[in-house]
């Protein structure tokens, strides 16, 4: 076993070698120079929006935010994965990239429209949703911004700086919009419509940038081609609807069972962890193209690079996980403030996420996905997803946020162990793999 991890790190050292002039490397490392940017940012709008707006009017937005979340992930589809894995294949050939970027964006816009119909639909009939409707209307512009957003398409053309260049700029703007104009509890819908205002911002500053960096060829989707478009990204569009079950909605999930400063109290810790997590970003949004061509052209070396990424994204994950939780009272007080001491226990809770995800994001992505085990992996996300909201309804009511913190990570670990035992199934587990040889 010692001769095993011993070969992994001799094998990590060798791939950030050899791999210091790819272009998942040269990806990588722009990404983290400029998201480490991004994060000044955050640290800054956060501690004023959770003092100003207070535990209640956070979890408010936060609330409308975990049930917009849901006509994101409908919005998107499963375009992030089945689009990006098909353009990283045709990116060679402009006319098929055009092609399919058209028939992607049309899908999404019927998806959009159709989204914003069922939220229609949803507020007239649902008397909790209707004190909210307002704010709810309001934030649907994120599924706007989303459907322009062509984040896929820069991920299969492995040119994803742009994305996080533009990310940067909308993040100034929510800055500046949120220093200038929200200054009370009240103004959570101020906060609401900057937000909106700058994902349709992103949103059209994507859709243009990317027809003039790829010089895409306009194209009039067929209502065939749509169809079969829709078809593609049915399966990955299900198992992204059954990850929102443990990870989008979860605010939405406690805003139902609890009361929304509980919401405040969760959702002002998840979103540090989320942060946090998102320091391992740049590394899996590189790598994903790359792991796409290696399974169609070779399974040896996608399982060998599998090894090293798991050890290495691993190992940056536990440090993250260890940091969040021994150092949470010391966040918790500095960014949060005193009055939302109640996050302590949840952001414990919640710190073994960056190590479990980081984990099942290589097996469950990055292998599975490109040997084709989506559906398999659907069927093991969504019984995580039952499993969440079963244990939320029988945490929630006792234990509050701490409740869902603990149904989260309950869940997470379900789908860590799973994606484990079924790729062991499947021989495609790359630490057994290691082992055998």
């Amino acid at each position: 076993m010692g001769n095993g991890v011993s070969g992994a790190w001799n094998g990590i050292a060798s791939t950030l070698k050899v791999g210091l002039h790819s272009t998942v490397a040269k990806n990588a490392a722009s990404l983290y120079v400029i998201q480490f940017a991004q994060y000044i940012l955050p640290l800054i709008t956060v501690p004023y929006l959770v003092r100003v707006l207070e535990p209640s009017g956070y979890g408010l937005v936060a609330f409308g935010q975990g049930f917009i979340a849901y006509f994101t992930i409908f919005a998107d589809y499963g375009f992030a994965l089945s689009a990006t894995r098909k353009i990283s294949l045709e990116r060679e050939d402009i006319s098929a990239v055009s092609w399919t970027a058209s028939n992607v964006w049309a899908s999404k816009a019927l998806l959009g429209a159709a989204g914003f119909i069922l939220l229609l639909l949803a507020v007239s009939l649902v008397p909790k949703l209707q004190e909210s409707s307002t704010l709810l209307l309001i934030l649907y512009g994120a599924v706007i911004g989303s459907v322009l957003f062509p984040t896929w398409l820069f991920q299969g053309m492995e040119r994803m700086v742009a994305i996080s260049v533009i990310n940067l700029i909308m993040q100034l703007f929510i800055l500046f919009g949120v220093f200038t104009l929200v200054h009370r509890p009240e103004d959570y819908i101020i906060y609401a419509v900057i937000i909106s205002a700058g994902s349709i911002f992103s949103g059209l500053a994507g859709t243009v940038i990317a027809f003039f960096m790829f010089k895409l060829k306009p194209v009039t989707p067929s209502r065939r081609s749509i169809i079969e478009t829709l078809r593609e990204g049915w399966v990955l569009f299900l198992s992204m609807s059954s990850v929102s079950l443990y990870t989008a909605g979860n605010a939405f999930i406690l805003g139902l069972l609890a009361n929304t400063t509980a919401v405040g109290y969760y959702s002002a810790a998840e979103k540090i962890v989320k942060a946090v997590l998102g320091l391992l970003g740049p590394i899996t949004q590189a790598a994903y193209p790359k792991f796409s061509r290696m399974a169609f052209e070779s399974k040896d070396l996608a399982l060998q690079w599998g090894r090293r990424m798991l050890f290495l994204v691993g190992s940056m994950a536990l440090i993250l996980s260890l940091v969040l939780f021994i150092a949470a009272p010391l966040i918790v007080r500095i960014i949060l403030g005193p009055q939302y001491e109640p996050s302590i226990t949840v952001m414990r809770l919640l710190a073994a996420l960056p190590l479990l995800i980081a984990i099942s994001n290589v097996l469950g992505v990055q292998i599975a996905f490109p040997f084709g085990l989506e559906k398999a992996i659907l069927n093991l996300v969504f019984m995580a997803g039952i499993i969440n909201i079963l244990l939320a309804l029988l945490f929630v009511p006792s234990l509050g946020a701490n409740g869902m913190a603990l149904s989260v990570l309950l869940a997470e670990c379900f789908v860590t162990c799973s994606y484990f035992i079924y790729l062991m199934t499947k021989n495609l587990n790359p630490l057994i793999k290691k082992l055998e040889n």
